[in-house]
């Protein structure tokens, strides 16, 4: 059984889908937090950082990240220094006994209070569950390295039958 369980694969297999399926099935008691696509028109424009701790709403779903050309975005870094520390801290003092990261990339970087956190929540009593993305990264390759953390791929092939893996690499069967 895996303290720490993150998700992995190509950009739209079903990970966050697999996650929620998770949560739906198993009843999961969790804060953390959700990076969720910004479409506007149905375009996508960037993403916004979602918390699930009590925000004031004008606080929560910030944007994190903006498109400017078809393969560039930028970051704003403050969302996850403010928005994402906050979250990540009041997530260790609350009750639940998950912590849900969904996703954490290489936009995070910069923010070093921010991935200490994550970090810190990965090394604390409670139990992470999340997206990595496919890519390298520092903290990324911290994450995926860690002896208390299991990593699965999720393919197109695997994606329908793993949900029972997912639950026995938790111990929540």
């Amino acid at each position: 059984m895996a303290k720490n369980l993150f998700l992995t694969g190509e950009k739209q297999v079903g990970k966050s889908t697999l996650l929620d399926a998770l949560i739906r099935e198993t009843g999961l008691r969790h804060t953390g937090f959700r990076t969720m696509p910004l479409r506007i028109d149905g375009v996508l424009k960037g993403h916004y950082f979602h918390g699930f701790v009590p925000l004031p709403p004008f606080v929560n779903d910030s944007v994190t990240t903006i498109r400017v050309a078809q393969q560039g975005v930028i970051g704003v870094e403050e969302v996850f220094e403010t928005l994402g520390v906050r979250v990540l801290t009041d997530s260790l003092a609350a009750a639940e006994p998950f912590i849900l990261m969904d996703e954490l990339g290489r936009q995070e970087l910069k923010a070093k209070e921010f991935s200490r956190l994550v970090e810190a929540c990965l090394d604390s009593p409670k139990r992470v569950i999340g997206v990595l993305q496919k890519k390298d990264s520092p903290l990324l390759d911290r994450i995926k390295n860690r002896e208390d953390t299991l990593v699965l791929t999720v393919t197109t092939e695997n994606r329908d039958s793993l949900l029972p893996e997912i639950r026995r690499g938790l111990g929540l069967e």
